[in-house]
């Protein structure tokens, strides 16, 4: 599956209640942080590696974007896994936590 980019709140709902009880991997980030220029790239190869697995990436300008949903996003970049509506707070990377190797688990972990 390719990476998804969400534009506003209402794909991203959709996106998500489409998945059911598929866990879905969100990748927050925004345009305007040094950081996430360097986490995209990184992202989104491991993301194209685990084809079986789905991925939304939102471009967190706008913090209406997450209206609706229970998700936590206090900086970019932030990796939440989302399942049945729920942000799995055992599996979330914010920041410096999002390295190549915390990104291959989390995949590995949800490609089954």
């Amino acid at each position: 599956m390719p990476v998804v980019s969400v534009e506003n709140n209402e794909q991203l709902l959709s996106e998500y209640q489409g998945a059911g009880d598929t866990p879905v991997i969100f990748y927050f980030f925004s345009e305007c942080n040094l950081l996430c220029d360097d986490v995209n790239p990184l992202f989104n190869q491991v993301a194209d590696e685990y084809p079986q697995v789905l991925v939304l990436s939102v471009n967190y300008t706008c913090q209406s974007v997450v209206e609706g949903t229970d998700f936590t996003i206090e900086s970019t970049p932030t990796v939440i896994v989302g399942i049945n509506g729920i942000e799995s707070c055992d599996d979330k990377l914010v920041e410096s936590q999002i390295t190549e190797e915390s990104l291959r688990g989390l995949f590995q972990k949800y490609s089954n």
